[in-house]
This record gives C-alpha cells, structure tokens and sequence, in this order.
C-alpha cells in the first residue's frame, strides 16, 4: 500500500513532468543530458586516477626538450 508521502511525490512527478507529452520528452532528454554530462565526468576523473604517470602529460618532459 502507497503511503500519502510517497502518493504526493508520485502525484506531483506525474503533474508536472509525465502529463503532457511535450514535457515527458523534454524531462527525458534532458534527463539523458545530466546523465551523460555526469557519467563522462565521473569516469574521466576516474580514468585520469588510474593512469596517472603512464600519459604523455605526465612523461612529456622525459622526450620532449623545450
């Protein structure tokens, strides 16, 4: 059984973003956006962590005389 909290969150999510299809689509596709905004981040962060030292950021200076 659904209680009232959790019935007036799903109530105001179906009013404002599923009602009309104009702002379903638009609530996924922007959903979509932050996600992939959010993911590229986080794993570019993550990549950059793992292979730290190993770049040719990192080892330019070693082959490369300014």
């Amino acid at each position: 059984m659904v209680g009232g909290f959790t019935k007036s969150i799903s109530s105001f999510a179906y009013r404002t973003f599923f009602k009309k299809e104009s702002t379903y689509f638009t609530t996924v596709v922007a959903s979509g956006v932050v996600f992939s905004i959010a993911f590229n981040t986080m794993f570019d962060k993550y990549w950059d962590k793992k292979t730290a030292g190993s770049k040719w950021a990192d080892i330019k200076d070693r082959y490369v005389k300014e």
